[in-house]
Formats: C-alpha cells, structure tokens, sequence
C-alpha cells in the first residue's frame, strides 16, 4: 500500500485520494482502478446475502452479521473500484460494525443476557468514535486514518478472537472442532497474504522469471469472505447450543454449511 496523491490520473476516476494497494492502477479497464480487488469483494457480497437467505429465521444479531459482510463488500468493490478517500470509508466503516456485531454475538452467546443494555451501546460507541475519527482524519492525513482503522479493527479481532478460544474449548463434536480448525487456516492464510502484499509489494511487482503479481490482496478477499461466513455460521450453533435447540450443520446445494435447529428461533435480538 502507499500513499495516494502521487499517481498521474491514469483512469476515469482520476488520481487516487485513498490508501492504494499493491494492484496495478487501471491495468484491465478504464473504469476500474483495480480490478481484481474489486472483483473478489464480490465474494463476500455472495457470502453475506446466503448467510442472510440461509438463517432468515435466526435472531436479528445474525441476520445483522451476515448482512454487514455483504455490506462490506459493495463498500469493498466502490472504494477499490475508485481508490477515492469517501468511498474508502464505505469500505473500512462497514468493516468496523462488522466486526462489532460479531463481537456481540459471541460475548452474549448464553441463554441469558451476560450485560445489561450498557453493552451494545459502549459497542455503538465505539463505532461511532472510530468513524469520527477516521472520517475526520480525512484524504489529507492517510496515514492517521489507516493506523486509527487497523488499530481499532484489529482490538476488536483480538477480543473476538479471545471469546473463540472459550467457545472452542466447550466444543464435543468432532466436526465442529473441525471446522473451527478449517476457519482458523483460512484466516490465518488469508492474513499471510494481506501482509505480504501490503509489505512485500515491490517484490511481488518484480517476481522473477517474468510471473506477474499473484494479486495476494484479492485472495484476502476471497480468504475473509470465507472465513467471515464460518465463524458468523460457528458462533451461531454455539449460540443455538446454548439456547437448547439442538443445532445440526447441513450443506446447502452440497457446498455451503448452514445451521438448522429443530425448534425455531424467535426473531429477537
């Protein structure tokens, strides 16, 4: 990634105002600023809405999870389509929230409510702050907006993720351990490749014997989407352990899991 205002105004959006990753600026079209990048957020607008389809008749918190990872990703697509700072924040802004109401789901996953109301409004907070800031920071200070965002997704990816280790813990079934450990690849993979091509991007623009640039930051798109699905799709069948509805995984079409319980949910948060 560098630091935009620099590029000549190779395409139809002119010269960048946002962070810029490692993709070639305008190389397929001239409507598209990346390509790729923008191509893969398209998964994880196809993961969210089958989320969505799949778990209509789950609590609300999970209908709002999966439909943040679709939001994502039209955000996703706009800010890499343009690599304009306003549309950057329809990525990054989602992504909080995103996170946040996964971050929800997992530390209220008993069948009792852990903390009163004081929770989801420190968790709003938090997220209006964090939107604050990053807009306030605004396409003249880049570098502030970027250490604000990776800071305050990655706490939350930190306390998520410490809530997972509890949940895993409890887990019996042989399968669910199994896909706990298949999203945790995924994960961790797909974080390899967001770092590689964020600090290894002249390597990768001047791979040897004439390779092109494997454009490692669209298989993070591809990677999270997966992996936003399965952890959203885990937590929900801890949550529905946890309620006493007897939670099974199922493959819907033979190819994406979902929970089905045999006493329905109520629609309630």
């Amino acid at each position: 990634m560098t630091l935009a205002n620099s590029f000549p105004p190779t395409g139809y959006w002119g010269p960048p105002t946002s962070s810029d990753w490692c993709e070639n600026n305008y190389d397929i079209s001239y409507y598209v600023a990346e390509f790729f990048n923008s191509l893969s957020s398209i998964a994880m607008i196809l993961v969210g809405i089958v989320g969505v389809y799949l778990h209509a008749s789950f609590e609300k918190r999970f209908l709002l999870t999966f439909g943040s990872i679709a939001i994502v990703g039209l955000g996703s697509i706009a800010f890499h389509g343009t690599l304009l700072f306003p549309l950057q924040m329809l990525d990054e802004v989602p992504m909080v929230y995103s996170i946040l109401a996964l971050a929800y789901c997992c530390i209220e996953n008993r069948s009792y409510r852990r903390y009163g109301v004081w929770f989801p409004i420190s968790i709003a907070l938090y997220g209006l702050l964090t939107t604050v800031v990053l807009v306030g920071a605004g396409p003249h200070d880049l570098m502030l907006a970027f250490v604000v965002f990776q800071s305050s997704f990655a706490f939350m990816v930190l306390v998520v993720m410490s809530h997972i280790v509890k949940i895993y813990a409890d887990i019996q079934d042989v399968k669910i351990r199994q896909m706990w450990k298949t999203t945790g690849a995924i994960a961790l993979t797909s974080y390899a490749f967001w770092n590689i091509d964020y600090r290894l991007c002249d390597v990768m623009q001047s791979l040897p014997f004439g390779l092109s640039n494997p454009q490692l930051h669209a298989f993070w798109h591809l990677g999270a989407s997966v992996g936003s699905y399965l952890v959203t799709l885990l937590v929900c069948f801890n949550r529905a352990e946890n309620l006493g509805r007897s939670p099974m995984m199922e493959w819907k079409w033979g190819l994406v899991p979902h929970v089905v319980v045999n006493v329905k949910y109520s629609k309630s948060s």
